[in-house]
């Protein structure tokens, strides 16, 4: 006895990793669920997780400086016995106009 499946046998695709790049770009400007998405496009929902994950840790990028940090020392004057400390300002450019700035009043 030879039974037959109503379903229709899905064909594999194999898919480059730029092809599921440009399927996960269309899917941002969908704003379908990734449910209607997947059905739509006719993907596993596994598959589209695994290559979704594997391209976002392939992407992940470690910041890189441009120049070597630079150290300066800071010191401050021994005041003699009887004068009061003055304040002072301490200013740090972090880079990107970000700054550090400390100060101490009078």
């Amino acid at each position: 006895m030879i039974t037959t499946s109503s379903q229709p046998k899905r064909v594999r695709i194999s898919r480059t990793p730029d092809q599921w790049r440009s399927l996960f770009d269309r899917f941002e400007k969908s704003g379908q669920t990734r449910d209607q998405f997947c059905q739509e496009q006719g993907i596993s929902l596994s598959s589209f997780s695994r290559w979704r994950t594997k391209l976002r840790k392939q992407t992940q990028v470690t910041p890189i400086l441009s120049e070597p940090p630079v150290f300066t020392e800071v010191t401050t004057a021994v005041q003699p016995e009887g004068v009061p400390a003055s304040g002072w300002d301490i200013e740090l450019e972090l880079g990107t106009g970000v700054f550090l700035r400390l100060r101490r009043p009078c």
